[in-house]
């Protein structure tokens, strides 16, 4: 995407305000390697438990641009220009709700959800736009393939087909889109009934590249 790629006057920068971690997830985390080149500290914003769990990757980039670590708040705290944003703590993840200050208007992002707590659904339902975790159909997705796999709640999220569909499916939310989908859901098969139920309960599925504007 052009408008993240660094100013043409030096190589050595990014027009990423800031990096937003729910967790400590090696997928989640590990892509902080990419900006190690860059000249100032890179600004991310995480939990003090994921803080703790990234030392090793702390230590990593010290040697190169280093990380200057910043507090989350269930507060809204600007992030840049007229962008906030807050945290909604989960049990094992945090989620994001975003706004923007102009005309507040509101996204939610929220992919790794092991429980539907009280305020989760309130932020889903007062939000514009929600990002949600749509890793696993089922519970026992992965152990279908690989016998003594970890169930989907297990790992943290919560399934689609009994566990947030109809949520979502109910919610007031104006736009909802099923995101961070491990390549065993079935709703990423274009023929598959799965995928037709999403999409008939009026949510989206996310794909490479999409772009929202908010």
């Amino acid at each position: 995407m052009p408008r993240l790629q660094p100013r043409r006057d030096s190589p050595r920068n990014t027009p990423v305000a800031g990096v937003l971690l729910t967790n400590a997830d090696i997928d989640h985390a590990l892509g902080l390697l990419l900006f190690r080149e860059q000249e100032m500290p890179l600004v991310v914003y995480a939990a003090d438990e994921t803080r703790a769990a990234l030392a090793w990757l702390d230590g990593i980039l010290a040697r190169f641009c280093g990380i200057d670590w910043r507090k989350i708040s269930p507060e809204f705290q600007t992030l840049s220009g007229n962008v906030s944003f807050r945290a909604i703590e989960l049990p094992r993840s945090i989620a994001f709700q975003f706004r923007d200050d102009s005309s507040g208007t509101t996204a939610l992002f929220a992919p790794s959800v092991g429980e539907l707590t009280d305020e989760l659904r309130n932020t889903v339902h007062g939000s514009d736009v929600v990002l949600f975790d749509g890793t696993f159909w089922s519970d026992g997705e992965l152990a279908a393939i690989r016998p003594g796999a970890r169930s989907a709640r297990q790992m943290n999220h919560l399934p689609i087909g009994d566990g947030s569909l109809d949520f979502l499916h109910q919610s007031p939310a104006g736009r909802k889109i099923y995101t961070h989908i491990n390549n065993t859901n079935p709703i990423l098969m274009p023929s598959s009934r799965e995928r037709a139920h999403v999409k008939q309960s009026g949510i989206e599925i996310a794909r490479d590249g999409l772009e929202i504007v908010i």
